[in-house]
Formats: structure tokens, C-alpha cells, sequence
């Protein structure tokens, strides 16, 4: 049907739900007649949408079950999720301009109790903007590695045992880092999670509490009283114990304490807009890093030497069904994608170099 209201004109499809679509979001099932479209802004929709798998857009490391976390890359130590690249650390952001970070291994400064002995320190760099983990305190010992710097000469046999050694020391030295950063994080969100806890328990209580009132009958009468001495003095009740009451919830309310990564902070202590210089200002995340951090942490972060690397989400792959078909009691299937993202990829020992093959259902027209 051609839309003669547009200057440029198109061509739009109805599908079976009286749908106006534009054949780019157009579907059409094997064995079917029905057309069916992607669109998400249709009520009632044409499709149903099914998360088949989620995968890590960095390493593509896949999983079909739903992540266990916050939908995040976090391949285990030996291997990845449903087959990752096996290494140690999970896939990060950096945490100031959003691009991948890596895991870097170089040489410690130097103090002078510790003489000329460089130390190698491993931590996590960004190779864009030059933000290190070190400025969090995200770091693991890489002294083991020192031994290991020079390729050894020889046998072909040693030197393959010999770089065998070196990778196993460096996969360890690459978990610790991961480790420490999840002590980080432990330690960011403590505090609220404790509080978090506490508050739990006390409406546990009250739960049990008021059940057990309610099954002895006195729970009306009890919370009668309760707010009947809520207002009332020693000598019964009076407006000034009204008026009391209202500058102690004033009082809670007008608190000069806030809330800091480090604790409870008086607003007496903090910097006040007078007092701020340059240097402070550039040490302060803006908005959008701040948020990023509360994918992993439950405080916001107000110093740019509290921001973590930021872990990479999952991205889902998707399957299509069209509702008619599914109807009559059909698969209804219009797209299926593959479970492992890679599959054809000449870099997988299995399934590769399978992109030239033919499928066998196509047919020449």
C-alpha cells in the first residue's frame, strides 16, 4: 500500500494482526501464510520474544540459563561461561571513559625503604584515557613473575615447560586481581548491606509480633494504646507533648550527618563551594560515571579514587514466534539464533568454516 501523504513515498505491509509494517521489520514463518512483524510498539503484538541465550560482547562467552549475578561477564577461573576464553579475570570497563580495560603487569614505585628491588604489580589499565587501578587500590603482587621475564634457552622441551610456568603464575597473579576487586566491593557495599539486613529484621519481628497478637486477640487494643502514648505525658495529654514530638521528628529530619563511602560525615566537615579549588573539582566523578558504579556498589562514589572497574553486561539473543502460528498449535518460528555467537568462526576447534555452506532447505527461484 503506498502512502501518498509522504513527499518521498514507501511501500508498507500489513501483517496478521492489522499491523502497518515496513518489510525490513517483516517476518514470514516456514509453511505459513501469515505475515508477522518485529515491531514493539504494536499492541497486540504480532511476535512473542523468547531469551535464548545471553552472551559477553567482549570475549563472547555465552550461557543459555539466566546470568546468577547482575547480568554481568564473570567467566570462572579455568574456563569461561558455556565455553569462554578461560582467563582468570572477567571482561571491564573503565570506570572514567567506558572503554575496555586490560590487565597489565609493570614495575611498582619504587620507595626508599625498599631500596633498588623493583616490584612488578599487577593491575588493571586503561590504554585510552591511561586510568589505572592503582588509583583505587586494585592491585595484586606480581614478584613471582620476575624470574620468569626472560625467555629460557635451550631444549625445546624446557622452554615449552618453562612458558608453561610462566602462563600458570601469570593466570594466578590475574585471579588475585580479581579477588582483590571483589574484596572492594565487598567492603563498598558492607555498610548497606548490614543496614539492609537490620531493617529486614525488624519488620520480621513486627511480622512475628503482630501475628502473635492477632492470634491472642489483643493487636487492636495494643496499637490503640500505642498511639493513644504517643501524645500523652506523665499527667495525660497535653500540647506541649505534641509539640515536642514535632521538633524531635524536626530534628531527625534537619540530621547534620551524610552519608560517605567512609561512614557517617558531619556537613560541618565537608567542603563547603567556597572552599572548592580546581584540583577537587577534577578529582569529583560526574553524573555519569557516578551512576555507573551503582551497577556493583550500593554507596555513590564522590572522590574519582573510589570508582571500580565497571564489569561488562550480557547482551541476550532472542527468538521469534508468531502468535498465529503458535495458535494453531505450530512452531511458529521466524528466528532462531544460534546458541554460541562464534559458531562458524575458523577460531572454534569445532562447527568451523561452515559460513560458505549452503543451507539445505534453501531453494532457486
Amino acid at each position: 500500500m503506498e502512502t501518498k501523504n509522504s513527499t518521498s513515498g514507501g511501500v508498507v505491509y500489513v501483517d496478521h494482526a492489522r499491523h502497518l509494517t515496513p518489510l525490513t521489520l517483516t517476518y514470514h514463518a516456514t509453511a505459513s501464510r501469515h505475515l508477522t512483524t518485529g515491531r514493539t510498539d504494536v499492541v497486540p503484538p504480532s511476535t512473542s520474544v523468547e531469551v535464548d541465550s545471553v552472551y559477553c560482547p567482549r570475549c563472547f562467552s555465552y550461557c543459555t540459563a539466566p546470568p546468577t549475578s547482575l547480568g554481568v561477564c564473570e567467566k570462572s577461573t579455568g574456563g569461561g561461561l558455556g565455553g569462554g576464553c578461560g582467563s582468570a579475570t572477567s571482561c571491564k570497563d573503565c570506570p572514567i571513559c567506558f572503554c575496555p580495560v586490560s590487565v597489565s603487569i609493570d614495575a611498582a614505585p619504587v620507595s626508599a625503604e625498599a631500596g633498588d628491588d623493583k616490584q612488578l604489580l599487577c593491575h588493571y589499565l586503561c590504554g585510552y584515557c591511561g586510568w589505572s587501578s592503582q588509583e583505587c587500590g586494585v592491585t595484586s603482587n606480581a614478584s613471582k613473575l620476575k624470574k620468569y621475564q626472560s625467555s629460557r634457552k635451550g631444549d625445546e622441551d624446557v622452554a615449552n615447560d618453562w612458558e608453561k610456568q610462566r602462563q600458570e603464575i601469570i593466570f594466578e597473579i590475574s585471579r588475585d586481581l580479581e579477588h582483590c576487586l571483589k574484596q572492594k566491593v565487598e567492603q563498598r557495599n558492607k555498610h548497606c548491606d548490614s543496614l539492609f539486613s537490620s531493617i529486614v529484621e525488624i519488620f520480621i519481628k513486627q511480622e512475628e509480633e503482630e501475628e502473635r497478637n492477632r492470634r491472642l486477640g489483643i493487636g487492636e487494643i495494643a496499637r490503640k494504646t500505642e498511639r493513644a502514648d504517643t501524645f500523652v505525658g506523665p499527667g495525660g495529654w497535653s500540647l506541649e507533648s505534641l509539640e515536642q514530638s514535632l521538633i524531635e521528628k524536626q530534628k531527625e529530619i534537619d540530621s547534620p550527618w551524610i552519608w560517605s563511602p567512609g561512614g557517617l560525615v558531619a556537613l560541618s566537615d565537608t567542603t563547603t563551594p567556597d572552599k572548592v579549588s580546581v584540583e577537587q573539582i577534577q578529582q569529583q566523578p560526574n553524573p555519569q560515571q557516578t551512576a555507573a558504579q551503582m551497577v556493583i556498589t550500593n554507596a555513590a562514589s564522590n572522590l574519582r579514587s573510589h570508582l571500580l572497574p565497571i564489569p561488562v553486561p550480557f547482551r541476550s539473543r532472542v527468538s521469534r514466534r508468531c502468535l498465529a502460528e503458535l495458535a494453531t498449535g505450530k512452531t511458529g518460528i521466524v528466528i532462531k539464533p544460534k546458541l554460541n555467537p562464534l559458531e562458524g568462526d575458523s577460531s572454534i576447534k569445532f562447527g568451523q568454516g561452515q559460513w560458505w555452506k549452503k543451507d539445505s532447505n534453501a531453494v532457486n527461484v
